[in-house]
C-alpha cells in the first residue's frame, strides 16, 4: 500500500490532484488508515497510468471516469484504444515536423 505522498513521488501528480481526483470519486483510496490517511494498492496506481494517459489526450475527468466506470469496461479494448491515440499523435506530430 501507498500513500498519497508515495503516489505523487512516483508518478509525479501532485498530493492536492490526488486529492480532487478522488473528491469527484475518480481515483477513490483502496483504503485509509487508523490516522485517516489515503492509501493505494498497485490497482489503484494502474488506474491512476489509465487517467494520467487520458489526461494526455485532453479527454476531460468526467470522460475519463465514465470511461473507467463503464460497466462493459474492457481492459484490452481500453489498451486498443490507448494504442490508436497513439499512433493518431505519431502521426500528428509527423506531419508538424516534431521529433517523438
Amino acid at each position: 500500500m501507498h500513500t498519497v505522498k508515495e503516489i505523487a513521488e512516483l508518478t509525479g501528480v501532485s498530493t492536492r490532484t490526488l486529492r480532487y481526483y478522488d473528491e469527484i470519486g475518480l481515483l477513490p483510496p483502496t483504503c485509509k488508515n487508523e490516522a485517516g490517511y489515503r492509501l493505494y494498492d498497485d490497482k489503484a496506481l494502474e488506474r491512476l497510468q489509465q487517467i494520467l494517459f487520458f489526461r494526455e489526450f485532453e479527454i476531460s475527468l468526467k470522460e475519463i471516469k465514465s470511461i473507467l466506470e463503464h460497466p462493459d469496461f474492457d481492459r484490452n479494448q481500453i489498451l486498443q484504444m490507448q494504442r490508436k491515440m497513439l499512433v493518431k499523435k505519431k502521426r500528428r506530430n509527423s506531419r508538424n515536423g516534431k521529433m517523438i
